[in-house]
């Protein structure tokens, strides 16, 4: 068919003209440098605007960071002037006495007042307490005495509007008398107009009931000057587009003061910034339309020099451009075509020589393909003697080719079928995949051979193990072309090797069991050494006090207390190891008479009030009577270890509820928390000897693991269940025994004070905190304590004192982790570790963590001296 004459199918798209397609190239040349031009115009103006944010941010932070340290200051005076004499003595008419004669320890106060335990002035130094201000005097007062922290009010409005902040003096844990200053809003005005703020910005402090305080923006004084509707509310700090203080659109950064509740903010218009970003988009686009307008044009005008050639060419040949052609590209194209014309008439010659020799070479194959089908028959009968085959795979067509070897190796008289899939469909099916995957990332990989094992499943049921070596073969472009191999059958060796391995596996699960067994061995002695260490440093500690302390005085008595206390929990620790270890040997005998079930709880809780271990704890009753045969005694231990495993796992001011019932002819004894509850992979092993939960460094869970052990047991001695249930609303285990038909009772005892002095001890074992802080007392030594990390922390820091004792196992803040705060924040002060651990890693811990020494539990008085000389 004449390409000159033969029309496009009525279907076909009609081409486009060759002018069109030079404009859309030139178009879409010039495309990619709009876009490039457009994201650059993009990525400076964000860029702009990031670093205006910056600028914004930086100077919220500084002037956040110059009122805080005025805060700080002023919060820093009280406390120095809260160490005075005078108002460690009492004495509050000296203290004013000395306020009025002499100067105020900071320039820029007003004045300093005393307030007393119910907020009422002692006294005011201030002028500005004859003008009103007993409403903040109050909330101030009461918002110290809530949290015994220092606090700084709002903005106290009046002829001198100014700030108040106040100190509690503490009287052991209670708030004795507030002790605070004013001052003045000049103050908080100076720092702000010494800020340093963008080019046009002003700067605005406002106190917690977002009233300003200070500033450069100019309108009515401090304290009537009103915000907008959507001005930035007290959030993390940030910047904001917004409305300014005259209702025109600002730029804000903002930056709380956590210590005051107050806020700061710098601003800058926000209209100059908008129309500079918005000029320099509409030139870039003025320019980009431009461009694309004179780049069509060009295109045009360089079309028509190609597109006549062309058209002539197509319409009359090349024998209609006889003359010069300006196109390269076109004259090499008429070049060709006559060159075409010229080379028809030879190629048909040619032709006609290939078919001859195409006759001969026919004839030859023939012969040859006789002489093939003699040698694969004695290739067939090698295999079979062999137990191999061959196999030939042709990736172009996807054709496979088996030899009767490979086919009796897979059970089947010939191959079904011709493609890679039917060798992969007799493969077993747990091995399928992964024989496709090793197949084919030999091949991506252009490796020549490769061995493949797998499992065959033969009609016959019976299951063979083939090992197929493959040479590969690709083509020039990289692809493969064809795969050549043999399959081997390995049963015999797959199966002397399987047995291997099950021997081993074997040998492999004892050692493992055996080494759980040892594990479980040391876990055991370690936590049984630090059970014991913590009574017996309390105990220790204790005596070291009666030995120092004269007989009747109070450190004396207290020093009995916690070796009575402490003497008890090491009895209860030997007890359960005794009575597991009994049970389980099944030497316990019960002394069974009626029990009632209320009046052996009601022993167990005043036991539980007397040793302090319910402290902190909610404990709720639902007790009626229940009657039931069996050993008062071991019934108590029973619930004592039920109701003292919810103390462990439920944090302080948690739930704790026990109910007592007879319901179906049983005696129903239920305990139930609002702890962390019990993971569920623990749960069906919650009564197993030596399980129990996962444990913090500070071991406020701690135990043995044998209580609840100890519980089954005996319950099982009464012929009774015990069951556990838990969710993430906390734990509950039910104990049933069988019902029957009769009466008892108990008292408390009182937790020792503490106080502040040059020494701070930080342990959450109040025996060990109170033992310490006597031994400390009687060797002159001023002492002041916390009970947990966070705690300790804020009263190290604050305090500085020149020793701290730090115990290792603390809640909320692990003991390593109060050194490495404390250091960082520049305390120079000694730091002696405490704990019942005392392996070398462990003092190696401490002293990388910061501690200068390390004290194992009992710590005994010649040690403690001894540390503290060192100072």
């Amino acid at each position: 068919m004449d390409p000159r004459t033969d029309s496009p199918a009525p279907t076909q798209r009609p081409p486009v003209p060759l002018r069109r397609s030079l404009v859309a190239v030139i178009l879409l040349a010039l495309l990619p440098m709009t876009v490039l031009v457009c994201a650059q115009l993009l990525v400076e103006i964000r860029s702009e605007q990031a670093r205006i944010e910056a600028d914004l941010a930086r100077s919220a932070a500084a002037l956040s960071q110059a009122v805080g340290q005025e805060l700080d200051a002023s919060l820093d005076a009280l406390a120095a002037l809260s160490h005075a004499d005078v108002v460690r003595q009492g004495r509050p008419e000296q203290l004013e006495r000395m306020l009025r004669q002499r100067p105020l320890p900071r320039r820029d106060w007003t004045g300093v007042f005393l307030l007393d335990a119910g907020g009422a002035p002692v006294f005011d130094t201030s002028a500005a307490a004859a003008q009103g201000g007993d409403a903040q005097l109050a909330a101030l007062h009461e918002q110290v005495a809530r949290s015994a922290r220092p606090a700084v009010s709002g903005l106290v409005p009046g002829a001198a509007p100014h700030v108040l902040v106040a100190m509690p003096l503490l009287q052991g844990a209670q708030v004795r008398q507030v002790l605070g200053a004013r001052v003045p809003v000049g103050t908080w005005q100076r720092i702000t107009q010494a800020a340093s703020r963008p080019a046009g910005g002003e700067v605005l402090l406002l106190d917690a009931q977002r009233r300003p305080i200070a500033g450069t923006l100019p309108g009515p004084s401090a304290g009537q000057a009103s915000l907008p509707a959507d001005a930035p509310r007290q959030r993390p700090p940030g910047v904001l587009r917004t409305t300014g203080t005259d209702r025109r659109p600002v730029y804000a950064a903002w930056q709380p003061l956590p210590t005051a509740g107050w806020e700061v903010q710098v601003q800058v218009p926000a209209r100059p910034i908008d129309a500079a970003h918005r000029r320099a988009i509409l030139g870039a686009l003025s320019a980009i339309a431009g461009t694309l307008l004179l780049g069509a044009l060009l295109a045009t005008l360089a079309a028509r020099r190609i597109s006549r050639p062309l058209q002539t060419l197509a319409t009359q040949g090349h024998a209609g451009l006889p003359g010069r052609v300006d196109v390269q590209e076109i004259a090499m194209l008429r070049d060709a075509l006559r060159e075409a014309t010229r080379n028809d008439e030879r190629v048909r010659r040619e032709l006609e020589a290939d078919i001859g020799q195409r006759r001969r070479v026919e004839g030859e194959l023939l012969a040859a393909h006789e002489q093939l089908q003699a040698q694969q028959r004695l290739m067939e009968l090698a295999q079979e003697a062999g137990h191999v085959g061959f196999f030939h795979y042709a990736f172009d067509g996807d054709t496979l080719t088996w030899t009767a070897g490979h086919c009796k190796l897979f059970g089947v008289p010939a191959l079904d079928g011709g493609t890679l899939g039917h060798w992969l469909d007799r493969i077993d099916a747990a091995d399928r995949d992964r024989v496709e995957r090793e197949f084919w990332t030999a091949c991506a990989l252009r490796r020549e051979t490769a061995t493949i094992d797998y499992a065959v499943s033969r009609p016959d049921q019976r299951l063979r193990w083939l090992s197929s070596r493959l040479l590969l073969r690709y083509r020039a472009d990289g692809a493969a072309s064809q795969a050549t191999g043999v399959s081997v059958d390995m049963t015999d060796q797959r199966e002397a090797e399987i047995e291997r391995i099950r021997l081993t596996e074997r040998a492999l699960a004892a050692r493992q069991e055996a080494e759980a067994a040892s594990r479980a061995k040391d876990e055991f002695l370690s936590m049984l050494g630090h059970e014991l260490r913590n009574p017996l440093g309390a105990v220790s500690a204790a005596v070291d006090v009666l030995e120092a302390a004269p007989a009747g005085s109070a450190e004396a008595a207290e020093a009995r207390s916690i070796i009575g206390r402490q003497t008890r929990n090491l009895a209860h620790v030997m007890n359960d190891l005794l009575d597991v270890g009994r049970v389980i040997a099944g030497r316990i005998v019960l002394a069974r008479q009626p029990v009632e079930l209320a009046a052996v709880f009601d022993r167990v809780r005043r036991t539980l009030e007397l040793t302090g271990a319910s402290t902190g704890h909610q404990l709720a009753l639902d007790v009626s009577q229940a009657w039931v045969e069996g050993d008062a005694v071991r019934l108590e231990q029973v619930m004592t270890n039920l109701v003292t495993n919810a103390i462990k796992y439920t944090p302080p001011g948690g739930r704790i509820e026990v109910r007592i019932a007879a319901h179906e002819g049983q005696a129903l004894f239920e305990v139930r928390d609002s702890g962390v509850g019990i993971p569920a992979d623990l749960l069906p092993r919650v009564f197993d000897l030596f399980v129990q939960g996962e444990r913090p460094l500070d071991r406020g869970a701690g135990g043995l693991g044998i209580g609840l052990t100890l519980v089954r047991r005996l319950v099982d001695l009464h012929g009774g269940t015990v069951g556990a249930d838990s969710s993430a609303r906390g734990s509950r285990f039910t104990v049933r025994l069988p019902g029957i038909a009769p009466p008892a009772r108990h008292a408390a005892e009182a937790l020792p004070l503490s106080r502040r002095r040059r020494v701070l001890v930080i342990d959450d074992n109040q025996d060990v905190l109170a033992a310490l802080r006597s031994k400390l007392e009687l060797d002159g030594h001023t002492v002041a304590t916390a009970a947990d990390g966070i705690d300790g922390l804020s009263r190290l820091l604050r305090t500085q004192p020149e020793v701290s004792i730090v115990d290792i196992g603390l809640p909320g803040m692990t003991g390593y982790e109060v050194a490495r705060h404390a250091r960082a924040a520049g305390y120079a002060g000694r730091m002696i570790a405490l704990s019942g651990y005392g392996q070398d890693k462990d003092v190696r811990n401490a002293l990388v963590a910061g501690f200068d020494a390390y004290l194992v539990k009992p710590v005994e008085r010649t040690q403690l001296r001894a540390s503290l000389n060192e100072t």
